[in-house]
């Protein structure tokens, strides 16, 4: 896995990655695989039809915590990690879910749990 990357490629996030329908985030709930962690929960499905872009949704329940402020920051850390690490992984539709551990965490210790987590799920893609 090696060194916390900065960015790769282009690190911009566009309106289409994101899963926005509630069918969407049920097709990955029910058809992902998933990876418990103690930051986050991390749901794969591959992609439907001829869609070869990945996609991703962010879960952050008020199980995290009652601050709406504390739940947005969760959310920033996850969407700032899945940012920065999309152009090494495998298109695919991913869901995060936030767990309470991430209200303490960096952006390096989610990075490196989210990198871990593409390893174990072969999503991320060896280097050329």
């Amino acid at each position: 896995m090696g060194n916390i990357p900065v960015q790769h490629g282009i690190a911009t996030l566009k309106k289409e990655e994101r899963l926005s329908f509630r069918s969407e985030f049920d097709y990955v709930h029910n058809s992902g695989k998933d990876f418990p962690g103690r930051l986050m929960v991390l749901l794969t499905a591959p992609c439907p039809e001829n869609s070869k872009i990945l996609r991703f949704g962010i879960i952050c329940s008020k199980k995290i915590s009652k601050s709406a402020v504390q739940r947005n920051r969760c959310r920033r850390l996850l969407r700032e990690s899945i940012r920065l690490l999309k152009a090494k992984v495998r298109p695919c539709h991913i869901l995060l879910i936030a767990r309470r551990g991430l209200l303490k965490s960096s952006l390096q210790e989610t990075q490196k749990e989210m990198m871990y987590f593409f390893n174990k799920a072969e999503m991320w893609l060896k280097e050329q």
